[in-house]
């Protein structure tokens, strides 16, 4: 019997960005990109619909921020992993890993090197963190 995909979430107010981590991740084998959206408010609609396995969310996002929405949809979705994503080159933008709340973390730079592997790690819900999650 074949492995069910792992159904993935994509948040980011960036549309360009979106459409970015869309591409990288389809066709790959085992994986579904189950829905899109551009906001917290979207994301959490989304995932009532779709019920994904990982969530890759964008950090700073106008009106509900990536962490409030990774900590809704964490409390209303407990097996969903999340991954926070960041362009921000300030400090004080990044999450701290202690208040994320999140499985991950990836700084938007390491996206195309480092995406498909995180997913992998987080849905086989290993013990051993990917090595970004150390990023503060």
């Amino acid at each position: 019997m074949e492995a069910q995909p792992i159904r993935i979430l994509l948040v980011d107010d960036d549309v360009s960005f979106l459409h970015s981590l869309e591409a990288l991740l389809i066709g790959e084998p085992g994986l579904e990109v189950v829905g899109k959206a551009a906001s917290g408010e979207e994301a959490l609609a989304a995932a009532a619909r779709a019920e994904p396995d990982v969530a890759v969310i964008d950090v700073l996002m106008p009106r509900m921020s990536g962490i409030e929405c990774a900590r809704l949809l964490q409390e209303r979705y407990p097996k969903a992993r999340v991954i926070l994503v960041s362009g921000s080159i300030f400090e004080d933008k990044r999450p701290h890993p202690d208040d994320r709340g999140t499985d991950a973390y990836l700084e938007k730079s390491e996206v195309p090197e480092r995406l498909h592997a995180t997913i992998l790690a987080l849905a086989a819900e290993t013990t051993a963190a990917p090595p970004s999650r150390t990023n503060t």
